[in-house]
C-alpha cells in the first residue's frame, strides 16, 4: 500500500484536482481510499457530485481533519492498495498529519512569486516532518502553469536552487479541468477531445505512481 499525500499552505494551486485524478486513476488498479482532509472539503464536494453522476470507478471517499488524517487515516487505510490524501490551503494539523501518513508528496505550485513565497514556508513543514518521516518522498509538480510565459522557466530555476525534485511531468491551466471536477469525473471521463489535458494528468499518473 502506498499513501500518496498532494499538499500545500497555499489556496488555488490546483491541489484538489490532483488528488481527486490520481485516487480514480489508482481506483482503477485496485481499491482506492481518498481522505479530504482540507476544511474547505472540496474533495469531498467531488465526490458528492461524482455519485450523482454515476461515474466508475470511484474511490472510497472520507473526510478526516486535523491529526485525525494520521490517527483515522492510518486505520482505515488498512485494506486499500492505495490512499491519496488532499490536504493543505494552510499550515494546520491535517497537512502535518498527512506529511506523517504519507510515502509520497506530491506539492503542485504554480509559476509565480506568491507561489514561491508561499514554498519558503511549506518546505519548513516538510523539514519538520522528515524528522518523524525520513522515508517521505516529495515531489513538487508545476500545475496550473500556462505555456506562453517565461515564468514557468523562472519558477524551475528557483526550485532548482532549493534542490527540490521536481517532476518532469507539467498540468497547464485548462478549461478541461475545471468542467470535469464541476461535474464529479476526470477529464479521461468527459474531456476526451482535449487530449493535452488527459496526455498531462496520465503523464503525472505514471510518473509519481513508479
Amino acid at each position: 500500500m502506498t499513501v500518496y499525500a498532494v499538499v500545500n499552505t497555499k489556496g488555488g494551486v490546483g491541489k484538489t484536482t490532483i488528488a481527486v485524478h490520481l485516487a480514480t486513476m489508482l481506483a482503477r488498479a485496485g481499491q482506492a481510499l481518498l481522505i479530504d482532509g482540507d476544511p474547505q472539503g472540496s474533495a469531498a464536494s467531488w465526490a458528492a457530485w461524482r455519485r450523482d453522476g454515476e461515474f466508475s470507478p470511484s474511490p472510497t471517499t472520507t473526510v478526516l481533519l486535523g491529526k485525525a488524517v494520521f490517527n483515522e487515516g492510518k486505520a482505515l487505510s488498512q485494506g486499500f492498495d492505495n490512499v491519496v490524501v488532499d490536504a493543505g490551503g494552510r499550515d494546520n494539523g491535517g497537512l502535518r498529519s498527512a506529511l506523517l501518513l504519507a510515502q509520497r508528496a506530491v506539492i503542485p505550485v504554480g509559476a509565480s512569486n506568491l507561489d514561491a513565497a508561499a514554498m519558503t514556508d511549506l518546505l519548513t513543514v516538510v523539514e519538520l516532518a522528515k524528522d518523524y518521516n525520513p522515508d517521505l518522498d516529495v515531489r513538487v509538480l508545476l500545475n496550473r502553469v500556462d505555456p506562453r510565459t517565461k515564468d514557468t522557466a523562472e519558477m524551475l530555476e528557483w526550485l532548482a536552487e532549493q534542490n527540490l525534485a521536481v517532476m518532469d511531468a507539467r498540468v497547464c491551466e485548462r478549461v478541461a479541468f475545471r468542467r470535469a471536477i464541476g461535474e464529479g469525473a476526470t477529464v479521461q471521463e468527459i474531456n476526451k477531445k482535449d487530449q493535452a489535458a488527459v496526455s498531462e494528468i496520465e503523464a503525472l499518473f505514471k510518473e509519481i505512481t513508479q
